[in-house]
């Protein structure tokens, strides 16, 4: 072997000697990680956990919160494809749903019954863009270079390859063509009660509403709906910035009188009083009880009425009362509207409707900024028809390193002296996510721990949680720049529903929900968790946090959605295992629609090569990178 082979051998069995033993350094870590959680289920865990051994559920409760016994359901999940031919990339989205019907009989049992036809009776959404890569950066805000201030960087350029792997245009399609064919099916004349996302609902409403703030980008430049008509009036970027605060329940006190949501309260307030109140009376209204807390009011009503950065003033005074200005009563409404027309123009099955009418508002391009808009606006419309109609909303995670319940929900109730156990520096480095820890628990303790199983169920609020940050009894902090996000929005709990018959070690994988929170069955002081939080470093006057805290307590949601989960899930089927049936269905059609999508381009393109007319032309057009691909495959080829 000559000596510059040896050395290309040496290096390659140095290569995997360092593969191999950081291999084997991980999984002797992660062992031990996991040894330091022996004894914590008997210790404190097991307090967090309901089990559900029986799969009947309370008709009574069924009777309570749908006012029937046949339940209609459906399960939305969705696709993507991004595939670059010649010097365009494609981008193509969509979201398809699966059907069916819940029959509940007087003895709790569950009884399911799919929709069969589902390829050809389901519903479903896509849109595809052909876009020339150059022009790319127009439309995808992520991949732009921005300056400490949130200015775009117009220097920094990438090459095709980079923005065609980082590319996140479909994906943002995806998740907008997800939430407007939820909003379709529990906002029409028969709305589904029972409505499945593969999704973490708050999570997405938190990215969402910090993508489209007005601190990080350019309403006005950056956001094609800007100045879309909608009912005669252009759609302004005040508008913009209060609209994606406009998720709220009056009954359940949301949004609430603190923090960054007293603006948005303060709006929901006066657009139900077109006379005006005053200042006094908006605080008694709101529990504002404290000078430093009406002291922010002041501010906050000053702020709306001059208006802040791209929003104009969106309040008036006259004498000592306050109100809304005429144009900005609508706001529900327009925000309605606004969403409808794009999304239906955006997936319509008419192919007349070009690639300019679907993408673009006049001559301006929708932008990720326009469509992570308008998914939050369609999650809002989603959840509000929810509390409307009592449909059950509920997103399941199948994969998720949140690490919460460690993190925020244990030490904030060891802090509070809620309880005195938790993970400790005694227990050593244990695992950092909440599924891991779990998954452990439940194989060691098999015996005790019955399937199904979840966790208390605890407000998506403590999230961004965590104890005070000088440790003062009583108090509490926001996570991150002491914000606090949403409460009496959304709960989330883990669960898992299978063991195989051969093998109780063989368990599923523990997966997570959340749920939206209702009304007359969340928000009784039972089920209210108030957190004092110290929002401006006045401990003296801390703004309460009613969160949803199920700790202790029964919880009929959670007993009907596990039964419910567990009727829907099976053990016979490999895929199936531990997960739901109707999301199951909705991903295989998805990856149908894929597979037929892909393979159109791919046909697209090949037509094109053999054009006779085209062949010059695209010999020019195709980059070095698919030439040399091509030289390639056929070299191998012979």
């Amino acid at each position: 072997m000559s000596e510059e082979g040896s050395r290309i051998t040496r290096r390659l069995k140095k290569t995997g000697e360092l593969l191999l033993g950081g291999a084997k350094q991980q999984v002797t870590s992660y062992r031990s990680r996991f040894d330091s959680l022996s004894g914590i289920y008997d210790e404190f865990l097991s307090d967090y956990i309901n089990q559900y051994p029986d799969r009947k559920t309370d008709p009574s409760f069924v009777d309570r919160f749908f006012g029937k016994r046949e339940l209609k359901f459906a399960g939305i999940d969705g696709t993507i494809c991004k595939y670059d031919v010649f010097d365009l990339i494609i981008f193509f989205a969509g979201a398809y749903s699966s059907h069916g019907v819940a029959r509940i009989n007087d003895s709790g049992t569950i009884e399911l019954e799919y929709e069969e036809q589902f390829l050809e009776r389901g519903i479903g959404l896509s849109s595809v863009l052909p876009i020339y890569i150059n022009e790319v950066p127009l439309i995808d805000q992520t991949i732009l270079a921005r300056g400490e201030d949130g200015s775009v960087d117009h220097t920094v350029a990438h090459s095709d390859s980079w923005i065609i792997d980082n590319s996140a245009f479909a994906d943002y399609m995806m998740t907008l063509s997800e939430f407007y064919l939820a909003y379709r099916l529990v906002s029409g004349e028969d709305p589904v009660d029972i409505l499945l996302l593969d999704r973490v609902c708050s999570s997405e409403i938190s990215s969402s509403y910090a993508e489209t703030s007005d601190f990080r980008i350019d309403v006005e430049k950056e956001c094609g709906l800007v100045g879309q008509d909608v009912n005669g009036r252009p759609f302004t970027a005040t508008e913009w910035v209060h609209a994606r605060r406009l998720l709220g329940n009056m009954e359940l006190g949301t949004p609430p009188a603190r923090g960054e949501y007293l603006l948005p309260r303060l709006i929901a307030e006066l657009i139900r009083e077109s006379s005006g109140l005053t200042r006094d009376e908006l605080a008694t209204r709101l529990g504002i009880d404290s000078e430093p807390r009406r002291e922010r009011l002041d501010k906050e009503l000053e702020s709306a009425i001059r208006g802040k950065g791209v929003s104009k003033g969106i309040f008036v005074r006259k004498g000592k009362h306050f109100s809304i200005k005429p144009e900005y009563r609508d706001l529900r409404i327009r925000l309605e509207t606004l969403v409808e027309e794009t999304c239906e123009r955006l997936f319509s099955e008419d192919s007349s409707i070009t690639y300019d009418e679907r993408f673009k508002v006049g001559k301006r391009w929708l932008t990720t900024n326009d469509l992570s808009f308008l998914a939050l606006a369609s999650l809002y419309l989603t959840i509000e028809k929810c509390w409307q109609n009592k449909t059950l909303l509920v997103g399941v995670a199948k994969d998720t390193s949140a690490r919460d319940l460690k993190r925020q929900v244990i030490p904030v109730l060891n802090h509070l002296d809620i309880s005195d156990k938790g993970f400790t520096g005694e227990q050593g480095d244990t695992p950092d996510t909440d599924r891991m820890i779990l998954q452990w628990v439940s194989l060691q303790e098999r015996d005790s721990l019955k399937i199904p199983w979840a966790t208390i169920e605890y407000d998506t609020a403590f999230k961004t949680v965590v104890p005070h940050f000088e440790r003062k009894p009583g108090l509490v902090s926001g996570a991150r720049r002491n914000q606090i996000s949403l409460e009496k929005t959304f709960v989330k709990a883990y669960f898992q529903l299978c063991e195989a018959k051969s093998d109780p070690r063989l368990r599923s994988n523990v997966l997570l929900y959340d749920r939206l929170v209702y009304p007359e069955f969340d928000d009784n002081d039972a089920h209210l968790l108030v957190l004092n939080h110290d929002y401006e470093s006045r401990p003296e006057s801390p703004e309460p946090v009613e969160t949803v805290f199920y700790l202790g307590v029964e919880n009929p949601i959670q007993s009907f959605t596990l039964s419910l989960f567990k009727a829907m899930t099976s053990a016979s089927i490999p895929e199936l295992f531990g997960h739901l049936k109707p999301l199951f269905i909705a991903d295989k059609v998805a990856k149908y629609n894929f597979s037929h999508f892909k393979n159109m381009v791919e046909s697209a393109g090949n037509w094109l090569i053999n054009r006779p007319e085209l062949r010059e032309f695209l010999f020019y057009l195709s980059t070095f990178r698919e030439r040399r691909s091509d030289v390639e495959q056929s070299r191998r080829g012979t």
